[in-house]
């Protein structure tokens, strides 16, 4: 994983993470238009996905009948104020390539994991091959010196979601003020990612489950960054 943190501009002071972006970013874009101090890396593997983000061009062939919004905003591609990622997110031991299933009306409901046609009328398009990384790999290699902390996860990964959380390792509980993350396990097979685990799982990373005006799911706020509550600005809305 090569990142060169070394362009993101200088008046940078803050920085979120956005995880499953779909096609548009919409979170990371709401969260620049609001911050301009702000830098945001995104992590998106379905390719589809990658091409319209990257281009600023919707193609509903591509990504999906049902799905609405507006374009990404590519200037802040182009300022270096959006780093994409283009991985899936698990909890490896290394990088490794998945299987990614890539559902036929909205690409944002894709996931590594098969659909449970018990409780969804998704359908499969194809399957293809992505890559996929861990948290602590990222950390491992992030500009500590420059962020020391990170305001804000979301975590939106279609059944992964706990996975990712448990794949950052210490990072979670030493390093990130507010996570918000997606439970729909009930969605995909195999999946673990259910409000009970994720709870669980977040308490004993200490953080407090939350209730927060600007976010509609399962928020976060870690305990050791409690005082920097009323400074970060977040939001999430599906």
């Amino acid at each position: 994983m090569n990142i060169n943190f070394s362009k993101i501009p200088s008046k940078c002071t803050h920085i979120k993470l956005d995880i499953g972006l779909s096609y548009n970013a919409w979170h990371s874009e709401i969260w620049l238009d609001k911050e301009d101090d702000l830098v945001v890396i995104g992590i998106e593997p379905e390719p589809n996905s990658i091409e319209c983000i990257k281009t600023g061009i919707i193609d509903r062939n591509k990504i999906g009948k049902l799905t609405t919004g507006k374009p990404f905003n590519t200037k802040y591609i182009e300022d270096n104020r959006f780093i994409l990622l283009p991985y899936a997110v698990d909890n490896v031991d290394k990088l490794v390539t998945k299987k990614m299933y890539i559902e036929d009306g909205d690409v944002g409901t894709s996931s590594l994991y098969e659909f449970n046609n018990s409780t969804t009328n998704f359908s499969v398009r194809e399957i293809v091959d992505v890559k996929v990384i861990n948290l602590k790999m990222l950390f491992d290699i992030f500009p500590w010196d420059k962020f020391q902390y990170i305001d804000y996860i979301k975590v939106d990964t279609q059944g992964a979601d706990l996975n990712v959380l448990k794949s950052a390792g210490n990072y979670l509980k030493d390093k990130v003020v507010y996570v918000t993350v997606e439970a729909d396990g009930h969605q995909y097979k195999d999946s673990d990612a259910f409000i009970k685990n994720i709870v669980e799982y977040m308490i004993s990373q200490d953080f407090i489950y939350i209730n927060h005006r600007n976010t509609n799911d399962p928020t976060f706020l870690n305990k050791k960054f409690a005082h920097l509550s009323n400074d970060i600005f977040i939001i999430q809305n599906n």
